[in-house]
């Protein structure tokens, strides 16, 4: 088994492979194409066939991977050379969002600490159910100092403002003060992942967040004809709410925090 860096010889073979199932290998996708600059890939190859892609993405605080494997032989594999370049992933415990056979494979080689269900909500052209709302407004980087305050009363602990690098942004204003809004968390060819969707307390429950979220999820059809949104399984108003606009779930993924074993 050969493993290398994600590089312009095997970047395609690469790609190809994830893209037998692109909902499923979103994230990987994504480290392999748009966000390729912020993180680190590698390959697994036997006899110049691809059979696994593993990466981290390292512009967020928190140690994380994500993987694609053929069998645990390869996640092994894998998993081993990850940690010979980014050591830091052994000293602390790493996230992986992954649907349950991949969790599964993870499970042989770390210790799981937590890992609460997310589901992953499609939604297609002919399923988005579009509602008068309020109006809704394009955010630029002339609005960072809005959306960090937006941020932080609302509470999202993942946002960054790269993300309006990354693909559209919508917002909704009262008397000039953003209350609500949707962002990218990356757009590639094959799949767009939306969220960063969040309304100021005072203006709950008022339709806001639909109304941009309806804005973004009709931008992002423009860029990839696939688009989705994760959600906490406990989080039954969400899915609820998604669910009225024309979201549905297609798949359990586990949000799992694990140690990795020093036998690995």
């Amino acid at each position: 088994m050969l493993i290398t860096s994600l590089g312009a010889e095997n970047q395609a073979s690469a790609i190809k492979y994830l893209r037998k199932s692109p909902y499923r290998n979103a994230l990987p996708l994504s480290n392999a194409t748009q966000l390729r600059s912020r993180s680190d890939v590698l390959v697994a190859e036997v006899y110049d066939e691809v059979v696994g892609v593993i990466s981290t993405y390292l512009d967020i605080p928190i140690p994380n991977l994500t993987f694609v494997a053929k069998d645990e032989t390869v996640v092994q594999e894998l998993l081993r050379a990850m940690l010979q370049q980014n050591a830091h992933l052994a000293e602390e415990p790493i996230y992986a969002l992954l649907p349950i056979r991949r969790r599964n494979q993870l499970a042989r080689f770390a210790n799981i600490v937590e890992e609460p269900i997310e589901y992953q909500m499609v939604v297609e052209p002919e399923t988005l159910r579009e509602r008068e709302g309020p109006p809704v407004q394009r955010l630029t980087i002339e609005h960072i100092p809005q959306i960090e305050a937006l941020v932080e009363v609302a509470g999202l602990t993942v946002w960054d403002t790269s993300a309006l690098d990354l693909g559209p942004a919508f917002g909704c204003f009262v008397e000039d003060r953003l209350v609500a809004m949707a962002a990218t968390h990356f757009a590639t060819t094959d799949v767009a992942e939306i969220g960063h969707i969040a309304t100021h307390p005072d203006y709950r429950r008022r339709g806001y967040a639909s109304a941009c979220t309806i804005a973004l999820t009709k931008a992002a059809f423009k860029l990839t004809p696939r688009v989705f949104l994760m959600v906490l399984e406990e989080n039954e108003a969400a899915l609820a709410a998604y669910k009225r606009l024309g979201f549905y779930p297609i798949e359990r993924f586990y949000m799992t925090r694990s140690v990795l074993r020093n036998d690995l």
